[in-house]
């Protein structure tokens, strides 16, 4: 079996989303600020609350209570409008700090930005109010997750997911922390728990595969791919997943016809050639690697270098 640095090199890799919570589920809406940095982003934002701090008026009825400024929020995150969204939560908690769901969503949008230290301060204002507040641990793990602190992210998710089991997202990021740390059987478990919850999401799906594979379950992965990509026929990575678990089984055409939807011949014929090269199938990987140089010829880079590599190998010890 191929390592897993080995497959990430090749694109072959799980995938992993966070995503804005709207006020009635999970959004992936995009916004105008997401080419901002994450240091440009947060001066920005501090500089519109001072702002808006100071302003007495806002266009909009100064007698506005927390909830309606609640609703324009969840307004403005359906919009995409984020800027926008933070400003009427921070002016609602300016004038009611005890609003649980609504320390809630600022934190969302925090750690949506990246700004893990703020979106936790806000997941822990929520816990102040709410100890029982599920989807605050769930927020938190995700924060966690994001800072790399694998085992307080798994505290938490694991907290939120005793509180309420149907949190897909907390199943989610528990299934990579476990494939993280090869614990395939619980990482399947988590995975399923997910879909069971969220079954139209490919990267659960793809993400099941993998670990599938991993664990040597080739059929059951090429099952879990095949659904990801009836989700999402256009996603190149679960192809290139696809075309692997293809090769483990033996279906060495099948795959390459895979990896030619995942990107161009050339680069098909390549990633046949590497896992060839990876199974010890030298004359075969060489093979490939030189299709793929014939198609691209003096531009196919990667093709060259591995054909080197293929050649090494395959030579007779002196």
């Amino acid at each position: 079996m191929l390592k897993l640095k080995k497959k990430r090199e090749m694109g072959f890799c799980l995938l992993v989303t966070f995503l804005v919570l709207s006020v009635t589920g999970c959004s992936g809406g995009r916004n105008s600020q997401r080419g901002i940095s994450e240091n440009a982003y947060k001066k920005y934002m501090e500089r519109q609350m001072a702002l808006a701090a100071d302003e007495q008026t806002l266009k909009e009825n100064p007698a506005m209570t927390p909830q309606e400024l609640e609703r324009m929020g969840d307004f403005y995150v359906r919009q995409g409008n984020l800027p926008m969204a933070f400003l009427k939560y921070d002016k609602a908690l300016r004038l009611d700090r005890s609003q649980p769901n609504i320390h809630y969503k600022l934190g969302r949008l925090f750690l949506e930005k990246g700004m893990i230290e703020e979106a936790q301060n806000e997941f822990m204002e929520v816990l102040k109010i709410n100890p029982g507040h599920a989807q605050a641990f769930e927020g938190m793990g995700g924060a966690f997750f994001k800072s790399g602190d694998l085992e307080r992210a798994e505290a938490n998710l694991r907290r939120a997911i005793e509180l309420e089991d149907t949190l897909w997202q907390a199943h989610h990021l528990l299934g990579i922390i476990y494939d993280r740390r090869q614990n395939y059987e619980a990482a399947i478990h988590q995975y399923k728990k997910a879909i069971s919850f969220k079954p139209d999401m490919a990267m659960l799906f793809n993400n099941l595969g993998m670990c599938l594979l991993f664990k040597g379950n080739y059929g059951e992965a090429l099952d879990s791919f095949l659904q990801a990509l009836k989700l999402e026929a256009w996603n190149h990575r679960i192809y290139n997943n696809l075309g692997l678990t293809l090769c483990k089984l033996g279906r060495y055409e099948e795959a390459l016809d895979v990896f030619k939807k995942s990107g161009d011949e050339a680069a098909a014929y390549n990633n046949l050639g590497y896992v060839f090269m990876m199974e010890g199938k030298n004359k075969e990987a060489i093979e490939a690697f030189e299709k793929a140089l014939e198609i691209k010829p003096g531009f196919y880079t990667k093709a060259y270098e591995n054909l080197k590599r293929a050649k090494t190998a395959h030579s007779p010890s002196p």
